[in-house]
């Protein structure tokens, strides 16, 4: 298989550690230094290039490469010129000329195969990385294999790069493992004369540099090879993942690419411990101490009382009908306010209304004198103590002629309102004009001043207590609505709590996370509900999960992270979590994913066959496996696929396929796991169906 050009140059570019050397910000520059920025474009595609190699083309001094923008940043002398160079490609200079930006274009080469690859493919005309499978442990990739390089390739001017790379076919991404490098003596010593004799400070791969010699030559082969051994492991976000190992292959002298090959290493990764079959059930906070305190808010209530008042009185009768049923709905709130606990008297406002008849004068005086008769009543009904924390206030008015016209419209006595309203019309300045005229109208005194007058005469008083109470759910859900920002800690936890529908709970969570990002207990409720969706999020617990947290919120934590493949970090997290045997389990999962299999075969092993199984390949007891897995049940489809890595591994392809398949028959997802399973997917190749399913999954 041979990578893509956009591939192969990105891996060629980075053969060269991806290093961007940037000078200091604050550097003197002479006045005939320059510093020049630019970007480097492949010509054909028109796409950045990183790790293309800068030199200054009259010292040689290696200045920068490019990053993974395609951008660079050196200082040279301004007419100077720069030499732009990567593995597979063209050189291009370009002269400085007191430019301080460049863009530049880099063209791939068609180049020749010496005499030693033209020919096919042979041991002793081709390097030979061994295959090998991706192991996972914990978070880590691990490859390990020998490279071989025959001794007829490999000329004494010459170096040798080998890049591996993993290929992260869910995420469609490719990262690089560290380069291999081999130098023929006599290319290391011109490489470090080049270099000023300071080859480990220039040259962008002396890190990684291997010098040929006489002990690297295999001994017992017949033909000439030098081996070189290979290990290296790359941290991964989510081994649940599926991952290829490619490795591209470049021999080039000091100015020419002579070799270049690619070939695959790992098919898949080796990850039995994927088939452990656990249920690590999500908890919520039960110790109420975490508990959002239960809040009595403040809320203001009202209270309205009419008294009527005879013409030209400012006194009432408190024992007529009217009066006395006011009285008593005073004295009703008073004793409701007296019986509440918290409640207290904040103030009482007065407003008295008189009739427009008679002087305005008089009537305005007479409404005062009302409001300050009233108040004492008032105040002889509220005790001492209340009274002396209390705000009273008070407002006095006069009803207008305007009103008696609304009043009698109201009732539908609209010829008598006309004629008010007329008398209003003609005198429009003088309230008391208005009134000597409505005075004389026929039906004044059986009709305004006998039913409408005194319906304009009244004192009301506005009775203002706060009680600190708790709110009621609807009450939560206006101000909800409302907007949701007023909230406290403690309403959201009563309104989600309190709210049936799963999608509208979980967003009412989130809100409550937005305004307080600190609430602990909404978030662990939130990972519960998440936990139980087969969707946790390992980062929502994360600024909680410690020692000092409940147990609840360590283990939810841990569980996520042990859900989207985070083993090391669920690892870390057990030194937060008691061992006992609410919580056995989930130290055995989190130390078996992390890597010490064998100190929780047990734990695990007893919880079902299967696991049994799957623990005993990750620590390679394949026959032991296979025992166990010839129990498993049939009608599984996973007990066929377990049984045909068992039988692999056992070097038995033939009954392996045959319980492949009938796995695949069960339950065809299976082949997408295959693919990338080190452990099966070589018993598919030349399967021209399965290859042809394998570009689909890859595409």
């Amino acid at each position: 298989m041979s990578l893509n050009k956009k591939t192969a140059a990105s891996l060629v570019a980075s053969l060269g550690l991806l290093l961007l050397f940037a000078l200091p910000a604050n550097i003197a520059y002479a006045q005939n230094v320059v510093r020049v920025t630019g970007k480097v474009i492949s010509k054909e595609k028109r796409k950045p290039q990183m790790g293309v190699n800068i030199t200054d083309e009259r010292t040689k001094r290696l200045l920068a490469q490019t990053d993974e923008d395609g951008r660079f940043a050196v200082s040279l002398r301004d007419n100077g010129t720069l030499r732009f160079t990567m593995v597979g490609a063209e050189p291009v200079v370009v002269k400085v000329k007191k430019r301080t930006y460049i863009e530049v274009e880099i063209e791939e080469r068609d180049f020749e195969l010496n005499e030693a690859t033209v020919m096919a493919k042979r041991k002793e005309t081709t390097i030979q990385p061994e295959p090998t499978d991706i192991e996972i442990v914990g978070n880590w990739a691990k490859i390990k294999t020998v490279v071989r390089v025959p001794h007829k390739m490999f000329q004494r001017d010459t170096r040798l790069v080998v890049q591996p790379v993993l290929n992260n076919v869910t995420r469609k991404e490719e990262r690089l493992f560290r380069p291999m490098v081999y130098d023929a003596k006599e290319y290391n010593q011109t490489q470090d004369r080049m270099y000023g004799y300071n080859m480990k400070e220039r040259d962008p791969l002396a890190a990684y540099v291997t010098v040929r010699h006489d002990s690297l030559e295999e001994k017992k082969s017949k033909i000439a090879n030098d081996i070189l051994p290979y290990v290296d492991s790359l941290y991964l976000e989510d081994v649940r993942d599926d991952f290829t190992c490619d490795v591209y292959m470049a021999i080039e002298d000091y100015r020419h690419i002579l070799y270049r090959d690619t070939t695959i290493i790992a098919r898949g990764t080796v990850r039995p411990l994927r088939w452990l079959d656990y249920n690590i059930g999500a908890e919520a906070i039960t110790d109420s101490a975490y508990f959002p305190k239960v809040e009595k808010q403040l809320h203001d209530s009202r209270g309205e009382v009419n008294f009527v008042f005879p013409i030209g009185k400012a006194t009432f009768d408190e024992e007529s009908e009217h009066n006395k049923a006011e009285l008593a709905k005073m004295e009703e709130q008073l004793r409701v306010i007296r019986e509440t606990p918290d409640a207290k008297l904040q103030a009482l406002r007065i407003s008295g209304t008189a009739s427009p008849d008679g002087r305005y004068e008089t009537n305005k005086r007479l409404a005062r004198e009302r409001m300050d008769y009233a108040l004492e009543v008032f105040k002889n009904h509220i005790d001492d103590a209340s009274r002396r924390d209390m705000e009273f206030s008070s407002e006095a008015d006069v009803a207008t002629w305007d009103d008696v016209v609304k009043l009698l419209r109201a009732d539908s006595l609209f010829d008598e309102a006309d004629k008010v309203e007329s008398m209003i019309q003609r005198y429009p300045k003088s309230i008391d004009d208005q009134g000597r005229a409505i005075r004389k109208l026929p039906f004044y005194r059986n009709l305004l001043e006998a039913s409408y007058l005194p319906r304009l005469r009244r004192v009301e008083y506005n009775m203002e207590y706060s009680v600190y109470r708790q709110l009621t759910i609807e009450e939560i859900r206006a101000l909800y609505e409302k907007d949701y920002k007023q909230l406290s800690r403690y309403e959201f936890f009563q309104l989600y709590r309190n709210e049936p529908d799963e999608a509208k709970r979980e967003h009412i969570i989130r809100q409550a996370l937005e305004i307080s990002p600190s609430f602990m207990v909404a978030a662990n409720d939130l990972q519960v509900m998440l936990l139980e969706q087969k969707r946790p999020d390992p980062e929502l617990l994360k600024p909680f999960a410690n020692k000092k947290a409940p147990i609840e919120v360590s283990i939810n934590h841990a569980v996520a992270l042990l859900e989207t493949g985070r083993f090391d970090e669920a690892m870390e997290l057990m030194d937060s979590i008691p061992r006992n045997e609410k919580t056995e389990l989930l130290h055995a999962v989190s130390g078996a994913m992390s890597g010490n299999v064998a100190a929780n075969y047990d734990a695990i092993a007893k919880t079902s066959t299967r696991n049994r199984v799957a623990m005993l390949l990750a620590m390679k007891r394949n026959q032991d496996a296979y025992d166990y897995a010839l129990t498993l049940d049939d009608d599984d489809a996973v007990s066929h696929y377990l049984r045909a890595v068992c039988l692999s591994r056992l070097e038995k392809p033939i009954e392996a396929g045959k319980e492949l398949n009938i796995a695949f028959q069960m339950d065809p997802s299976l082949k997408r796991i295959a693919y990338t399973d080190g452990d099966v997917n070589g018993l598919l190749l030349g399967d021209k169906r399965y290859e042809r399913e394998a570009d689909n999954i890859k595409e």
